[in-house]
Formats: C-alpha cells, structure tokens, sequence
C-alpha cells in the first residue's frame, strides 16, 4: 500500500465560545496580525468588533483588513499581501466565510513571495516560509478553515482555480457555532448543501482512504440531521452545532481525498455566471450522484442507510426542502453556453479525483441537468 498523508490544521478549537481564544492563540503565533474579513456581515454581527477587542486583549496590534469581496480575485490577495507588508504583520486571522478565509490564507503563504499572487495562482510553486494563520469560519459550509488550498478568482483571466501548499493549512482552527447564528437562511442553505457535497464527493473520491472515510460519513450524518432545519431555524444553537460539526468533518475529509465532478464544474459556473459556489454543487449533486453510481456501488449502499433511500433522490428533495432551485436558468444557463464551461472543466484536478472518468460529453450531459 501507497504511503498517504494527512493533513489538518495545527489546532481545532470547537465549541460554542471558543472564539473567546482567539487572543491566548494569537498571541502565541504572533505579536501583529492582520484580521482579513467581508465588508459588512461580521461587522453588523459585532463579530469583527469582538474579534478586535480580543486581540487588542492579548497584546496583539491588530489591523483590519475588511475589503474581501465574495469570489475573491487574486488583486484582493494582493492588496491584502501589501496590508501585512504595510503593518509588519507576523500573523492573518481569516474571519468570514469560504471567501475571507481563503484570501487570508493565500495572504499568509505569500507573505514572504515576491511575485503577484497571479502568477503563483497560475502554477507557480510557492517556495518561502509562510505566516501563521488563524481561521474563524462564520458559515458551516466550505471547510476552508481545514484545508491546505485557497480557492481564487482571476477576473482578467476568467478563470477560478486553487493555490494549494501546506503552508496555507491554518495554524488554528477556531470553529464557534455562535458565530454563524447571523447567517440568513440563503447563505445557511446554500453553504449547508455545499457542506454535504463535500462530505459526499470526499467519500466517492480517488483520493479515499479509511481515515477519510470515516469523517465523511459522519459528516453527511451530521449534515442530514441539521438541513433542512437549520435553514429555517437559524437560531437554534444546536442545529447550528451540528451543521458545524458535520462542515468542519467534511472539511478535514476533503483536504485529504480531494473531491469530484460538482465542485470541478462549479468553479468555473461560478466565473462565467455568477453562481454562488454552494448553490452550483448543490443543483450538480443529483445529477453527479446519477454519474458516479456505476463507479461505487458499496458506498451509494452505504450513503442510502444515511440518508433513509436512494442519494440522489434525497438531494433533489433536499434543494427544494432548503428553498434553493434545482436549475440555473435564471443565471443565464444556456444550451448554447455549456461547452466553454466543460472545456474548462476538463482539466481540473479535481475532476481528476472523481470515481469515474469524466469526457467532455459526461460533462455537458450533466451541466444539460441544469436547465
């Protein structure tokens, strides 16, 4: 048997309250961090305030970074990058979503690079040392705060792809289910579902192994008892801890087993339309599950015990339980716009990981799903 690795954050502080940590930790990674965050949620949640008061606490001379848009470009990480240059920043503290998180984390391991993040985002390996990052996720949904990549966008280029490298595994993980009790319930469904494609698609990956496994199939248990109820009970603490708990397993899963055909086509609905990312894997996940059948017949047994009958049909169901639509029509989908997205889809690596070999036709059968 193959050598693997496992790859996880340095610590994984969970439960409600942990983020009252935040300062002890920082401290001990650093003396002036950068906190990198959205431009409004956390701030109307009082979140980025507390955030602040805590790491002034610590003795740590904090700066705020709060111009990270949604889909982050590569110009953002940039902008980010010369705001730790500018404040002598030893630590980032990612605070938001998937998106705040990632360019924090692309921030931190190329803090010590020269190059614009652009050209690292292009392929360029990532060769010096990298700062300690501190992650605080405010979704349950993308599982960055886990991961060793960072996913961006580069506008000029149009194309949305990953920097990975270990140095971008956050040092700490700080993962507060009070925090995303500010989530509105599109936000909560959306990154919910994508939650639960992760926990799937992990499962189903190339990439599988024992340890991988496990995490993903306790996810998608944690998952299914938390949607849709979640969405309509946003208050509610423990389905907010559960849905959390399930994120942060699939998170940890994926970071390792990598994912599949939804995600890879995801990346680039979400550059050429606008997509939001959860909302793309979730209307591909029946479709794919449909797919990928042929390819793991023990594991879709196995994933009909979690979820009480067939895989596909409960996400199809479940879209609609979440109120999310289950096709993108009404982002411009066309049958006429479907190729260039299968040509850029084509060679992901993370299309690679899927259980089964996908072609261009595979693609465009599925992306037809979605309209």
């Amino acid at each position: 048997m193959a050598t693997v690795a496992f790859r996880a954050p340095g610590k994984i502080l969970f439960g409600a309250g942990a983020l009252g940590s935040l300062g002890p930790e920082a401290r001990r990674l650093g003396r002036r961090a950068v906190l990198a965050t959205g431009r409004r949620a956390m701030a109307e949640a009082g979140v980025t305030e507390r955030c602040l008061g805590l790491l002034a606490e610590a003795g740590v001379d904090a700066a705020l970074f709060d111009q990270v848009e949604p889909e982050p470009d590569v110009t953002t990480v940039d902008r980010l990058r010369e705001a730790v240059r500018a404040h002598g920043a030893d630590l980032l503290v990612g605070l938001g979503g998937g998106s705040a998180l990632d360019a924090a984390k692309a921030a931190a391991g190329l803090a010590r690079e020269n190059e614009p993040t652009a050209v690292y985002h292009q392929g360029k390996p990532i060769t010096r040392p990298a700062l300690p990052s501190i992650a605080i996720p405010s979704t349950s949904g993308t599982g960055s705060e886990m991961t060793p990549n960072s996913v961006l966008t580069d506008r000029r280029r149009q194309v949305k792809t990953s920097i990975r490298a270990d140095g971008l595994i956050p040092a700490v993980a700080i993962v507060d289910p009070e925090v995303t009790l500010s989530s509105p319930p599109f936000v909560t469904a959306a990154s919910g579902v994508d939650a639960l494609v992760q926990a799937i698609e992990s499962y189903l990956a190339r990439g599988a192994t024992p340890l991988t496994e496990a995490l993903s199939v306790r996810a998608m248990e944690e998952l299914a008892a938390a949607l849709p109820a979640v969405v309509r009970q946003g208050e509610d603490l423990a389905l907010r801890t559960r849905a959390a708990w399930g994120s942060a397993m699939a998170g940890l899963a994926l970071a390792n087993a990598r994912l599949g055909a939804a995600h890879a086509l995801a990346h680039p609905l979400g550059v050429w339309f606008g997509v939001p990312h959860g909302l793309a894997c979730g209307v591909l996940l029946a479709p794919v599950l449909e797919f990928n059948r042929p390819a793991a017949p023990a594991k879709y047994a196995a994933m009909e015990r979690v979820f009480g009958g067939d895989p596909a049909a409960y996400a199809r169901r479940l879209l609609a339980e979440c109120g999310l639509p289950a096709k993108l029509t009404d982002y411009g989908l066309t049958a006429d716009a479907l190729d260039p997205v299968a040509e850029e889809t084509l060679p992901s690596g993370t299309l690679k990981a899927n259980p089964r070999t996908a072609t261009k036709e595979d693609l465009l059968g599925l992306l037809r799903a979605l309209i």
